[in-house]
């Protein structure tokens, strides 16, 4: 049975695993997490001195790879889970317990908006979307990167395999929780790459694109807010 997602749902599967979520992220990756984060960061553009939006930052990981690549930057972490924040590890950001669904920022506040392992975790993804079009400057970038289903033959029946079986059950032991049942849904119920790049591009971002990693078991997806005021 499928747990009906719910916000008090979601704080409750990563509050349980706070603590082990980094260690059992790169272990369940292979290590290849890191990696992925990387390409993410350099799909970036945006001023120097530019403000980034890190949406379910959790422990800071992604945050932290934004600061020692754009070292100008200011970055803001904003998750729902304020207990997964690492204010003694990842200084000169602003942490904000919020919402990517109700972003608690002004409209066009930020040069770009990012996001990892979130979107599948989302009540409503088009909302999110619309609020990262809102607090984005015109000419800012959304990037966001999620795992997903991959559909290559062979490599699919492996995937679920291992994603759907082993790992659920290897998390849960490490963890002592129940967490990664629910997180191995979270990518089996998730709508596909192409369904989020036609999300994308419905909410108004141009230069919409997405990426293939993983032999399409990790998707990057990018947009920009066109600069043109929307009267014109």
């Amino acid at each position: 049975m499928v747990e009906r997602k719910t916000p008090e749902v979601v704080r409750g599967v990563f509050r349980g695993i706070r603590s082990s979520y980094d260690r059992l992220d790169s272990m369940i990756s292979f290590g290849q997490d890191n990696k992925w984060r990387k390409k993410l960061v350099g799909n970036l553009k945006f001023p120097v001195d530019g403000t980034i939006l890190d949406c379910g930052a959790g422990t800071g990981k992604l945050t932290e790879l934004i600061q020692k690549v754009f070292p100008g930057c200011k970055t803001i972490s904003l998750d729902i889970t304020s207990e997964m924040f690492r204010p003694d590890k990842i200084r000169n950001t602003v942490f904000i317990e919020g919402s990517a669904e109700d972003i608690p920022l002004a409209d066009a506040s930020v040069d770009a908006v990012v996001s990892s392992y979130m979107t599948r975790n989302l009540i409503d993804v088009d909302r999110y979307f619309s609020e990262a079009f809102r607090v984005l400057k015109p000419g800012g970038m959304m990037v966001n990167m999620d795992i997903f289903n991959p559909t290559i033959p062979v490599f699919s029946q492996f995937f679920s395999l291992y994603f759907y079986r082993f790992m659920p059950v290897l998390g849960n032991f490490l963890s002592g929780t129940g967490s990664y049942t629910y997180l191995a849904n979270s990518v089996k119920y998730f709508f596909s790459p192409e369904e989020v790049l036609k999300k994308i591009e419905r909410t108004g971002f141009s230069n919409v694109a997405m990426r293939r990693l993983m032999l399409g078991s990790v998707f990057i997806h990018s947009g920009t807010k066109p600069n043109h005021n929307n009267s014109e």
